[in-house]
């Protein structure tokens, strides 16, 4: 069942901050991904107007460290985060999915249940949740509009 709202104290509670999910990052894929958030160089100019326009937002990350544009946007958004320390973020990992059974998307367990309260997809995804929980925004995958995700975030912010 999905839900159009979302209990952030309890997102807090069940996900990991930014540095519980840095430390849970192991092996090769892992490594890949802590090599990436330091490769990755965010438009400076941009960060300041990001703090401004995700003032009051949550973003909730669904990620799993085999996946391809996780290891890139993720890695991307870490960045992101380590510039810009008043954005929240709640990180939910190790996403697996259910190849064998066409019913299911994403195996729960290992994948955290909340996968099925936001209707999870595909990962990535970035939510953007308002102070009441609600989604007022996404990012799918990778940017769709901007070239860079820093970008991306605002202009979804603008659009919403």
């Amino acid at each position: 069942m999905t839900s159009n709202k979302h209990n952030i104290l309890q997102l807090r509670k069940n996900g990991l901050s930014m540095d519980e999910y840095i430390k849970k990052l192991s092996g090769k894929s892992g490594q890949e991904i802590k090599e990436n958030i330091q490769k990755y160089e965010p438009k400076e100019t941009i960060l300041n107007r990001l703090a401004e326009k995700m003032e009051g937002y949550t973003v909730v990350v669904f990620s799993a460290t085999w996946c391809k544009d996780c290891k890139i946007n993720v890695a991307a958004f870490i960045k992101i985060l380590q510039k810009q320390s008043s954005i929240e973020a709640i990180f939910f990992s190790d996403i697996k999915s259910a190849p064998l059974d066409p019913n299911i998307r994403w195996k729960v367990p290992p994948s955290p249940p909340e996968v099925n309260d936001f209707n999870l997809e595909k990962i990535p995804t970035f939510y953007i949740l308002n102070s009441d929980g609600e989604v007022v925004a996404t990012i799918v995958e990778s940017p769709k509009h901007k070239d860079s995700l820093e970008e991306e975030f605002i202009y979804v912010l603008e659009n919403a």
